[in-house]
């Protein structure tokens, strides 16, 4: 049990996973996503664009991670310390958005969207 991440096109297809990233939560959720009702969040090539440049940065400079990148609290949403696991975290985000979602965005067709949603 825990905070399963999913991204997700229209037809349902998963195109990525994580577990236990709550800044990931906290980064939708101030794009809209609904966390108490987990209702999907469909999110655009700009989100993506936004969240690796915030990796980018807190990969660079690890003061910035409270700013850019916080993490959230919440039932199984794991630890909310910026340590060492964290900031592995962020990388694999980072790596995640850089070489398999971005592209995701060139490649859907006109009646696609991938959308941002968990489980828990």
């Amino acid at each position: 049990m825990g905070l399963d991440i999913y991204f997700t096109k229209k037809s349902a297809e998963e195109i990525g996973y994580f577990r236990k990233v709550n800044f990931l939560v906290k980064f939708f959720e101030d794009r809209g996503f609904d966390t108490p009702n987990q209702t999907p969040l469909k999110i655009t090539k700009e989100d993506a664009e936004e969240l690796l440049h915030r990796c980018d940065k807190v990969l660079s400079d690890r003061s910035l991670a409270k700013i850019l990148l916080p993490t959230m609290s919440g039932f199984f949403f794991g630890c909310t310390d910026y340590e060492e696991y964290y900031f592995e975290d962020v990388q694999e985000v980072r790596d995640y958005v850089k070489n398999t979602l971005l592209p995701e965005f060139d490649k859907l067709e006109s009646n696609e969207t991938i959308y941002f949603e968990t489980w828990y």
